[in-house]
């Protein structure tokens, strides 16, 4: 008979297969608490009510539709936002103000630990389908701009890449989607043909990190003017900061936070150095 330890160490070991990137971050949090960088409690100052009422807006019509995303419920979001629009609701202002709300809120939580992929799914397609209701109406909404992701040459661990995409595509960017064991030579022909603004590379192999140095400062040698942002298991910000042209994001928000920033223009990836 397997005894609690055995059974902790299964789930560990699930946790660690089907979700590498959650694994890694929740051990690289254990190791900083242990070293007194941060406070055992510092990650849960924040509950889901309280990032609802930081997040969501007070317009009780828009903070259903923002609700309707946040539990991942398209049949609440489509004719909550069909009203509004019958209504004489600016439909770039539902995008910006009732449907985004949501997604921050549930990207918000998974940065957390209190919502994991399978929600972050959900409340991206019941975003969509509220975001496909305002292109109808006044055509395509601008996305926030475009951005390439891969997996390093000799890495074939593509589960934090799909995550951090599909947090990206929720938070308005276009992503094309290189794919896994990706040359330098590869990322650099997409970045020049669809005018890319930044590259976000992974692995969660350490054997494979060269892959990401080299691809950065390819796209710096041909004077590309994108940079790569890094992440995954095998990644630290004291590796990123050894080379030039990158910056370390540690979780798929924080990679939204910094594209929105380097994209909308305020930084460059020599400001996350520090």
């Amino acid at each position: 008979m397997p005894s609690h330890m055995d059974i902790i160490m299964q789930n560990v070991e699930k946790m660690r297969m089907q979700d590498p990137v959650r694994f890694n971050k929740l051990v690289q949090e254990g190791m900083a608490i242990e070293l007194g960088i941060i406070s055992p409690v510092s990650k849960k100052t924040k509950s889901a009510e309280k990032l609802i009422a930081e997040f969501f807006p007070s317009d009780p019509k828009y903070r259903e539709v923002a609700q309707g995303v946040l539990d991942g419920k398209r049949k609440v979001v489509e004719p909550a936002i069909k009203a509004l629009i019958d209504a004489g609701k600016d439909p770039v202002d539902l995008v910006t103000n009732a449907l985004m709300p949501g997604i921050q809120v549930q990207c918000e939580m998974y940065d957390l630990g209190l919502s994991f992929v399978p929600e972050i799914l959900m409340s991206n397609d019941a975003m969509q389908a509220g975001i496909k209701l305002c292109q109808d109406k006044i055509g395509d909404v601008p996305s926030k701009g475009t951005i390439a992701s891969f997996v390093a040459a000799g890495d074939l661990h593509d589960i934090g890449k799909n995550i951090c995409a599909a947090i990206l595509k929720a938070n308005g960017f276009k992503v094309i989607d290189i794919g896994r064991d990706v040359p330098k030579e590869k990322v650099l022909e997409v970045v020049k043909a669809n005018n890319v603004q930044l590259v976000c590379g992974s692995t969660l192999m350490s054997t494979t990190k060269p892959g990401l140095v080299d691809t950065a400062l390819l796209l710096e040698l041909e004077k590309t003017g994108v940079a790569v942002a890094c992440g995954g298991a095998a990644v630290s910000k004291a590796f990123v900061n050894t080379f030039r042209n990158a910056l370390y994001t540690k979780s798929p928000l924080e990679t939204v936070h910094a594209a929105t920033d380097i994209i909308g223009g305020t930084k460059k990836w020599e400001d996350f150095r520090n």
